[in-house]
C-alpha cells in the first residue's frame, strides 16, 4: 500500500533522495530515459550528462526544483506529489507554466552506496549562535536553542536578538526562527502537530543590524522546540534565545 506525503520536511526528502538511485521516464513507466541518477548535496547530478533538463536542483519550499544546463527552471517536483510504498518512492515532474496533469516521473531504482552528508551551518561561541552556509541547494538547518513542557492556556512571551549581515541572500525563503509544537499521543513519542515561523520581511529586519525580537504567544501543545532556522548562503547571528511562560500581572507586580 503506498501513501501520499504532504507535509515531509527539507530534511525528510533528503533522506530519501540521498538513499536512492533514481530513474526519469514517462508517467506510465513505459518510457525510461535516465536510470541511476544520483542526486548530490552540492546540487548536481550523476548519470544525467545528456539530459538539458536535469542538470542542476535546490530545494524550494514546498517543492524540488530541477534546472537546465542554462540555469532556466526546466521542471519541478511538488511534495504533494511524492508517493512511497515497500517497493520505494516517486515524485512527478512537472512543467513551468502547464497543467500539474501534465508530467513526467522520477521514480527510485535502487539503494545509493555512498551517502552525502550535510555539515552543519550553526556554531555557538559565548552568547552568540552562527550561521554560515555555502550550501547551492537551499537545504536548511534548525538550531534547537531549548525544549519547554507547556502549561496550557498560558502565554509564553518569546525574546531573542538576530543580525543578519545581507537580508538578501535569504529572498528564496526569508524564515528566519521556528518554533515546532509536539504532542504526546497515548504515552508514545511526540508528535508534530503545529509549527510557528517568523520572517525576516516580517519583522522588518535591515542588514547587518541588530534587531531586538519580542513575541507574547499562547501554545496550544504539550511542547515546544524552538531556535533559528534558515536556508540559504548566507550569515546571520543570534544571542539572548528566550522562552517563558508569561506571569499574571499581580504576581509580576509583587
Amino acid at each position: 500500500m503506498s501513501h501520499q506525503i504532504n507535509k515531509f520536511t527539507h530534511e525528510q526528502v533528503w533522506e530519501i533522495l540521498n538513499s536512492y538511485t533514481f530513474t526519469a521516464g514517462n508517467k506510465s513507466k513505459t518510457e525510461n530515459w535516465y536510470p541511476g541518477i544520483i542526486f548530490h548535496a552540492d546540487g548536481t547530478f550523476e548519470n544525467t550528462e545528456k539530459s538539458v533538463g536535469l542538470h542542476n536542483w535546490k530545494f524550494a519550499n514546498d517543492r524540488i526544483e530541477f534546472f537546465d544546463k542554462k540555469g532556466k527552471l526546466s521542471q519541478f517536483g511538488l511534495f504533494s506529489s511524492m508517493k512511497s510504498d515497500k517497493n520505494g518512492f516517486e515524485v512527478c515532474l512537472n512543467f513551468p507554466n502547464q497543467t500539474l496533469e501534465n508530467y513526467n516521473l522520477l521514480y527510485s531504482d535502487g539503494l545509493k552506496i555512498e551517502k552525502d552528508v550535510f555539515l552543519d551551518a550553526f556554531s555557538e561561541e559565548g552568547e552568540i549562535v552562527s550561521y554560515q552556509s555555502n550550501n547551492p541547494i537551499n537545504f536548511p538547518y534548525f538550531y534547537q536553542s531549548g525544549k519547554i513542557k507547556i502549561d496550557r492556556p498560558a502565554k509564553y512571551l518569546l525574546s531573542f536578538d538576530v543580525r543578519i549581515e545581507d537580508v538578501f541572500s535569504f529572498s528564496d525563503n526569508d524564515v528566519f526562527f521556528k518554533l515546532l509544537m509536539f504532542d504526546e499521543i497515548s504515552g508514545m513519542n511526540l508528535v508534530l502537530v503545529d509549527e510557528k515561523q517568523f520572517s525576516i520581511n516580517f519583522e522588518n529586519i535591515t542588514s547587518n543590524k541588530w534587531k531586538h525580537i519580542e513575541k507574547e504567544l499562547i501554545l496550544e501543545s504539550d511542547d515546544v522546540i524552538y531556535g533559528p532556522y534558515l536556508a540559504g548562503n548566507g550569515h546571520a547571528e543570534f544571542k539572548k534565545i528566550n522562552l517563558s511562560k508569561v506571569l499574571p500581572s499581580s504576581i509580576r507586580k509583587r
